[in-house]
């Protein structure tokens, strides 16, 4: 049997799949301290490739100054500088995506237990339905002359 409650809860869980589901499941599945590791992990290689990639380009259009530093044996000062600005860079983006991380997977943790405090209200509205007696009953006014089974 069709009730209004069961539908509503239905479309709102249907909802969410489809808005949010995919990607909360994906997070959801990591502890809170693993996803957040995750996520910095992934953002120190993305920032190590950009740095690599940022200072490679800035070699070549600088090229002169490269070969002059190499000349005046200034090249370890030089390094010294690109890796200490790599390590400022590196902290900060740590700090923020650890907070941002940290955030996201409290906002994903909040929409899946709704989805879960979902789930059980279905299951308890479908064990409701499940023990309700269907079975035909006989009308009592009805019951006297039998005719009139009420189903």
């Amino acid at each position: 049997m069709i009730s209004e409650e069961k539908v509503k809860i239905m479309a709102e869980m249907a909802r969410y799949e489809k808005n949010h589901g995919k990607d909360d499941f994906r997070v959801y599945k990591y502890e809170k301290k693993d996803y957040i590791r995750l996520e910095q992990i992934k953002t120190s290689i993305c920032l190590l490739i950009a740095f690599l990639i940022l200072t490679g380009l800035l070699c070549v259009v600088k090229l002169d100054a490269v070969i002059m530093n190499l000349r005046d044996g200034k090249i370890i000062l030089s390094a010294a500088v690109i890796l200490f600005i790599y390590i400022v860079v590196y902290l900060v983006y740590i700090h923020f995506i650890k907070k941002q991380a940290a955030r996201h997977y409290d906002e994903v943790r909040a929409r899946v237990l709704i989805y879960d405090k979902h789930l059980e209200e279905l299951e308890m509205l479908y064990k409701v339905e499940e023990n309700e007696d269907v079975s035909p009953t006989i009308a009592a006014e009805e019951d006297e002359d039998g005719k009139i089974i009420d189903i």
